[in-house]
């Protein structure tokens, strides 16, 4: 089986002189797969992409691929896979840091658990025997536990999964990564990890969590941006709205009905109409509101396109509707002659 070890790069020359001999000697011991690493770079000034050069040019399976510009870590990662896939014939796609905050020797618990049948093995922070640095800011704990984690688990409804932003997982390709159309990911930074993960999930893929103990960067500065916690809430959202789109229009429609329903109401009482006549004519309107609103906009991809069926459906819709109009009606008459 071909693993493609993929690496996105930025000014990590330091760094990845030091990963790619730890890798090489984690690798050997697998003795039943191929691997290959490949390097994302996104033209680093530091020659980032000249060391990953001279170890290519001693190891066979050693790749350097270079972005035309830096765009974010989730589009070197896509990038990164994409190539893995077409010109590396990858099986499966490891993603991992550069910056020795993910341990080499792990590697074996994420092909371990592959080999048993997992699609998707992440390397979890937040499972029993995970951890994260002691030396992290109280702040950048919660941001990565209750925004990165719990948030995601409760919001997206994913509940056997503890750490939604890992770094360090391998996916199966054929029939999951394969079927993933990179450019419809919103997310080119940090906020893949969360929608790569979703769609995974919604593709079937059989997960498993490894723990791994998280590590302080080696040298260099992170790549995290300020802006990451914004963006994964951003995502998160969107992720929940889109499977969701229509019950929440739905919502909406329900809505205005209402507010069609007792606004109009309140104007007709005004008049000389009684309150039970005002209540059967703001009822029939507010069901007319909603049903056209339904019908165009909250499932416009199911509306009636023929006008018999259209009114067929309505009067059906008309009379279940109005049963509790007409209760509602004698109820507001009632209780305006007795109280």
């Amino acid at each position: 089986m071909n693993i493609v070890i993929v690496i996105p790069t930025y000014n990590e020359a330091e760094n990845i002189k030091k990963l790619i001999p730890l890798l090489t000697q984690q690798i050997l011991k697998f003795s039943h797969h191929k691997f290959d690493i490949l390097v994302v770079d996104g033209n680093s000034p530091d020659g980032t992409g000249r060391v990953v050069n001279d170890f290519a040019d001693k190891y066979s399976n050693i790749h350097l691929l270079l972005e035309q510009k830096k765009s974010g870590i989730g589009a070197a990662y896509f990038y990164g896979f994409k190539y893995a896939m077409q010109k590396l014939s990858a099986d499966a796609l490891i993603e991992m840091d550069a910056d020795l905050q993910h341990k080499p020797e792990d590697l074996y618990k994420l092909v371990e658990e592959f080999d048993k049948g997992y699609d998707y093995v992440l390397g979890s922070r937040y499972v029993k025997g995970g951890g994260i640095p002691k030396e992290w800011s109280l702040y950048r704990k919660f941001l990565s536990y209750v925004g990165g984690s719990l948030f995601c688990k409760f919001v997206l409804g994913i509940f056997n999964i503890n750490d939604f932003t890992t770094g360090f997982k391998i996916s199966r390709v054929k029939g999951f990564v394969d079927q993933i159309k990179f450019n419809e990911i919103d997310s080119k930074s940090f906020g893949y990890k969360v929608e790569l993960l979703y769609r995974m999930y919604k593709l079937g893929a059989k997960i498993k969590e490894v723990p791994i103990i998280f590590g302080l960067r080696d040298r260099g500065n992170s790549k995290i941006e300020k802006d990451t916690a914004l963006e994964i809430l951003k995502i998160v959202l969107s992720i929940r709205y889109s499977e969701n789109r229509n019950f929440f229009k739905f919502l909406i429609v329900g809505f205005t009905g209402l507010f069609v329903d007792s606004s109009i109401f309140s104007i007709i009482r005004l008049t000389s109409i009684g309150s039970s006549t005002a209540s059967f004519l703001s009822g029939f309107i507010a069901m007319i509101t909603t049903f056209s609103l339904n019908n165009f906009w909250s499932f416009k991809e199911r509306k009636f396109e023929s006008s018999q069926k259209a009114i067929i459906n309505f009067i059906i819709y008309f009379i279940s509707s109005y049963i509790p109009i007409i209760f509602r009606s004698f109820l507001i008459k009632f209780s305006v002659t007795n109280f």
